[in-house]
């Protein structure tokens, strides 16, 4: 973990900070290829038939090529949409994105009522006990609540800090994929 000491920031002021280092940060395409190597790696591991991933905006690490490769191996591929303050799943077959209300793309169509066995999430910080830092919204927390399924975080490595803020309806990650590492928790 990075000897940022996350501890002493609150959320707001981790979630600044963090938002700042991912716009500096070099070489991003090829921090974002070599995550989606490690993540395939990982799910190689664990095989799961359908995953919710999330949808890359901005400074985040580029989620287009684990859709991509997962699609090609024949695995089902799903992404959130938000409707009111819930977010349901959409299996992508190919079908438009379009703008959501926080400017992410989200995809058209009914939402899956499968099994999902994977789900991946966003992030702007991750600790070694396998919490995260989202942007605070809520929603993953509200879609994963009494759900049995895997979680896994990506992330590029220096989003790794000691301690993260949490509360105690935070639910630890599975697994953390970064650039340089995979970390299994559970």
């Amino acid at each position: 973990m990075q000897n940022t000491d996350a501890g002493a920031l609150d959320k707001k002021a981790l979630r600044e900070k963090m938002k700042a280092l991912r716009r500096a940060a070099p070489d991003k395409e090829a921090r974002s290829a070599a995550i989606a190597v490690n993540f395939l790696r990982y799910f190689h591991e664990k095989a799961e038939k359908t995953v919710f991933l999330y949808r890359s905006f901005a400074d985040e690490a580029d989620t287009s090529r684990i859709a991509d490769a997962l699609m090609r191996e024949g695995t089902d591929v799903c992404f959130p949409r938000v409707e009111g303050k819930e977010m349901v799943p959409v299996l992508w077959t190919g079908q438009p994105f379009l703008r959501g209300r926080f400017g992410i793309e989200e995809p058209t169509g009914p939402s899956f009522t499968g099994r999902i066995g994977l789900c991946v999430l966003p992030l702007l910080a991750a600790d070694g006990q396998f919490y995260r830092l989202g942007y605070g919204g809520g929603y993953y927390d509200r879609f994963l609540a009494g759900k049995n399924i895997r979680k896994a975080g990506i992330c590029y490595d220096f989003q790794l800090v000691g301690s993260v803020p949490r509360e105690p309806h935070d639910v630890p990650l599975d697994a953390i994929v970064t650039d340089k590492r995979i970390l299994i928790g559970r």
